[in-house]
């Protein structure tokens, strides 16, 4: 009886100098962590870190909150996390002299991915490496859960006069990319920049797939370039120089693109963009500029030109065969395409886009909303052949049709792409009269 009480009460006493240790390295981390570990974050990051409040549980480790961190001239905050946890390994700090850790972070208002992470970092050669998991990353949503590494460590082998350097790496993998970056941290007239290169064997979303990708790539401060990007895109070319300015909760972006001998009809068969069947060749240039999230603030230029090609498959075209009661434009397919637009106001504005096939001719004027609203006016040209398969266009067609045998008109287009409403004008309709007075004197002067 004695030996369990005595039992009891080492037991006892055991939870309470655990309660008590606990308390101290609370104590500890909240009066002496809490300043060393904003020291070093500061350090490493070369920018100014606030930590909220550190505690230690004994079986869930190191929670961090409130931490944040500024911008890189320290003007003002710049993320904010909410909760960082950390669970690091006694045992491998003890006998390893590494911190081996496992750690999760929980999404915030400008940090919105869920990152959960184990890593280790080597004190005696300074080697971070962490394994890391990220999901519900905005805007990339498409490529799912991204699985990853980042290595940060010291080069080896510096030539003679080499100033130390440090390395990073970072790759990313999942079923819809794999991509892996080699930088290296400079130190360019007292501003920290990482420099480096990526390259992607693949990188495919639903919309898009992207093969062979090389860039260079830096980050200055809080600004992300990417210079000379290349890749294959549908059996043609894309390049792309970019910027991102981290900077900003809402970041501002720059982008100059531009695509070279895409083949429509293999990026017709593998992307939900358009519909399948249709063919050509596309080449096009993009110049944008704005910021990610604020679609009122983007502006640009661009231009394409479809060549070869096989179009149709488009109801707002298809509509315009029955604006026109001709059955049988619905199976034009047109064989080019080109035309310039400017993006402003939320929407996309073209002073002429042109559509050409053997039977007739489509040159657009107007605009596309980012909302699917559509405001423009078609000028159709159309073969006589065409215009006499109409119900009620083939009684007036010799009145209609110009000197070389087309319909000329016009077709004014609004409501949305999804449901468009067409109205018909011939062009010159002052002049039709004209024509019908004419043929009224014709017949006057036969029957005189």
């Amino acid at each position: 009886m004695r030996k369990k009480n005595a039992f009891l009460n080492f037991f006892i006493i055991l939870a309470c100098l655990t309660a008590l240790l606990a308390s101290l390295l609370n104590i500890f981390l909240c009066a002496m962590g809490k300043p060393i570990l904003q020291e070093k974050l500061t350090l490493i990051l070369k920018r100014k870190v606030e930590v909220g409040s550190l505690s230690c549980f004994t079986m869930q480790g190191i929670t961090i909150r409130n931490l944040v961190i500024w911008n890189v001239a320290n003007e003002h905050p710049l993320y904010h996390f909410k909760e960082l946890k950390i669970r690091p390994s006694i045992q491998a700090l003890i006998f390893e002299k590494k911190l081996k850790f496992r750690s999760e972070l929980s999404p915030t208002k400008n940090f919105k991915a869920k990152i959960d992470a184990i890593g280790s970092y080597n004190f005696k050669t300074s080697d971070l490496f962490i394994e890391f998991r990220l999901r519900d990353v905005p805007y990339i949503e498409d490529l799912g859960t991204l699985y990853g590494t980042v290595r940060l460590y010291k080069k080896s082998d510096l030539k003679k006069d080499e100033a130390p350097t440090d390395l990073l790496d970072i790759t990313f993998t999942s079923p819809k990319i794999l991509l892996a970056a080699n930088s290296s941290i400079i130190n360019n007239q007292g501003k920290t920049e990482i420099r480096g290169k990526i390259a992607a064997p693949f990188i495919k979303t639903n919309k898009y797939q992207f093969n062979a990708v090389y860039s260079e790539v830096a980050l200055v401060g809080d600004k992300l370039y990417f210079y000379h990007l290349s890749a294959n895109f549908y059996k043609g070319d894309f390049r792309m120089d970019s910027y991102i300015d981290l900077d900003n909760p809402i970041p501002p972006f720059s982008i100059n693109a531009s695509v070279n001998n895409m083949d429509i009809y293999d990026f017709s068969t593998n992307s939900t963009l358009v519909k399948k069947g249709v063919s050509g060749t596309c080449n096009a240039n993009i110049k944008l500029k704005g910021s990610i999230g604020a679609t009122n603030s983007i502006l640009g230029k661009s231009w394409i030109e479809i060549k070869n090609a096989n179009l149709w498959e488009t109801g707002l075209f298809k509509g315009v065969a029955t604006a026109l009661f001709i059955p049988q434009l619905k199976e034009v397919a047109f064989t080019d395409a080109f035309g310039a637009f400017q993006i402003k106001n939320n929407r996309f504005y073209t002073d002429k886009f042109k559509l050409v096939s053997n039977e007739m001719e489509l040159i657009t004027k107007g605009s596309l909303g980012f909302d699917d609203t559509i405001d423009a006016t078609i000028k159709i040209r159309l073969k006589k052949e065409l215009i006499q398969e109409s119900a009620w266009f083939s009684k007036i067609s010799s009145i209609l049709l110009e000197s070389a045998g087309w319909f000329i008109g016009n077709i004014n287009i609004s409501g949305t792409t999804k449901d468009p409403v067409y109205t018909v004008t011939p062009i010159g309709v002052g002049n039709i009269l004209d024509k019908v007075k004419k043929a009224i004197d014709k017949v006057i002067d036969g029957l005189k």
